[in-house]
Order: C-alpha cells, then sequence, then structure tokens
C-alpha cells in the first residue's frame, strides 16, 4: 500500500463504466429523421458544459438541444430521453479495483456528469455508486473539471488534502490539471494499465485483485 495516499478518487464515464455517445445520436437521427453527423455537429456543447454545472433544468437542457438541430424539428422529449439513456453503457472491469482499494483506502467519485443519468441510470444500475465513501458530481457543485477548484472542494470533502490524494481519469487534460492541484494522477486508458500504475504508485502493493 501507498501510505502516502489516503483517499482515491474515480471518474465515472470511460473509466467505470462504458459510453456511448454515437448511440444517442444514432437514435436521435433515427427519430427525427436527421443525419448523425449533422447532430453530432450542432450538438451544443457549451450548453452542455453548463447542464452539467447544475445551471439548467432537464427540460431546459432538452430544448437547448432541439433548438441546436436544423428546424422545423420534430423531436419529442420522451425520444431526447430514451436517446440520452443510451449515452450509459455497462460497467467496466475497472469496477473489480474499485471494489478492492475500498478496503484499504476512502474511495470516492468525482466526475462531470448530469442529473439525469445519476438518478436515472448510474444509481439505478450500478452497485459501485452505493460503494462509494462520497461523490462529487459537478452538476451538485457548480463546478467542471479540468478547473482546479474541483479538486480542492473534493479534497475538502474527503477530509484530505490533495498531497494525500491520487485520481483517476481517461481525460489527460482532467488528470494534469488535478496534478497540478498536487493529486497523483492515474491516466486511464485500459484495466491492464490501470493495475500496471497503481502498482508503479504502491496502491496495490500486496493487495490481490482477485481474492
Amino acid at each position: 500500500m501507498n501510505k502516502q495516499v489516503t483517499t482515491i478518487f474515480f471518474d465515472i464515464g470511460g473509466v467505470l463504466i462504458n459510453i456511448h455517445p454515437e448511440k444517442t445520436f444514432k437514435h436521435l437521427s433515427n427519430c427525427t429523421g436527421i443525419h448523425m453527423d449533422v447532430i453530432k455537429n450542432r450538438f451544443p456543447l457549451d450548453v452542455h458544459q453548463e447542464y452539467e454545472k447544475g445551471n439548467l433544468s432537464n427540460k431546459e437542457w432538452f430544448l437547448s438541444v432541439k433548438k441546436s438541430l436544423p428546424q422545423p424539428c420534430s423531436l419529442q422529449e420522451s425520444s431526447f430521453w430514451e436517446a440520452w439513456k443510451l449515452l450509459v453503457g455497462k460497467e467496466k472491469n475497472s469496477v473489480k479495483i474499485l471494489k478492492k482499494l475500498k478496503g484499504y483506502y476512502s474511495v470516492w467519485l468525482l466526475s462531470n456528469t448530469n442529473p439525469c443519468h445519476i438518478k436515472d441510470e448510474i444509481d439505478k444500475k450500478f452497485k459501485f455508486p452505493h460503494l462509494a465513501d462520497g461523490k462529487i458530481y459537478s452538476f451538485d457543485i457548480g463546478l467542471r473539471k479540468p478547473d482546479k477548484a474541483i479538486y480542492k472542494i473534493a479534497a475538502s470533502r474527503a477530509n484530505s488534502i490533495p498531497e494525500r490524494c491520487l485520481f483517476i481519469d481517461d481525460q489527460r487534460e482532467n488528470v494534469i490539471a488535478a496534478e497540478n492541484t498536487g493529486f497523483i494522477g492515474i491516466h486511464f486508458q485500459s484495466f491492464e494499465q490501470l493495475q500496471k500504475d497503481l502498482y508503479k504508485t504502491g496502491i496495490l502493493a500486496n493487495i490481490n485483485l482477485f481474492i
């Protein structure tokens, strides 16, 4: 074990679960008759960031996406939410690591996300959110990674300091921001790579994942 680290933060999408934006775009295309590439290119990323910061209601988010598409647009709200749910995929093998580490470290979630995916999908479908010692969600605190403030808040809420925290994310810019705040960072690329990096940092030393 790494005696310096007391708290480990996991990102969710791309680390603990698969995400499938192409399935969302495909469903929206099927519902509207608009080509997938058009939907993808017009997807309002700036508004999406505001939604993930909790600045938009679910209704406002739907209306923003509908408005971004070629008009007149026939997209129904029920069809939109069906498409939105398709973004959330299956659990990844890395959840095995989270479960094992929980016996030795304080384990938290730190994710840019939205209330629909958390409350209607992730909390209902998966066990790992209920195993975590705490959760830092962007829509709850009004901040998104890679804003340095979110890492400082995360460490504080975990009753720790950045230098005693490790952060795992599939987006390199988020890892770099965490490291610049004082965290140890791991850029997630695969289950096997994550194991190797955790052994290198001493996190998995003397811990058998498959007992």
